[in-house]
C-alpha cells in the first residue's frame, strides 16, 4: 500500500487521506501503516477525519 505525507498532520494511504491534531499523532499512525494493515491502525491511532483523495489533489494517484 502507497504511503504518503501530505502535510505534518495528514497522512495519504492508497486513496484516503488521514487528518490528525498533531505531527506526532500523525507520525505514530504513519509508522503503524508500515508494519501493519491500515484497518488496525486507524483503531489504534483513529483520526479526527478522514476523506477520499479528489482528482487533481496533491498526492493523488500517489
Amino acid at each position: 500500500m502507497a504511503t504518503v505525507r501530505i502535510s505534518p498532520t495528514e497522512v495519504q494511504v492508497d486513496e484516503v487521506i488521514y487528518s490528525y491534531a498533531s505531527a506526532g499523532q500523525a507520525d505514530a499512525f504513519e509508522a503503524c501503516v508500515a508494519a501493519v494493515d491500515v484497518a488496525h491502525c486507524v483503531i489504534d491511532h483513529p483520526p479526527q477525519a478522514s476523506r477520499k483523495v479528489e482528482e487533481g489533489e496533491a498526492g493523488a494517484g500517489a
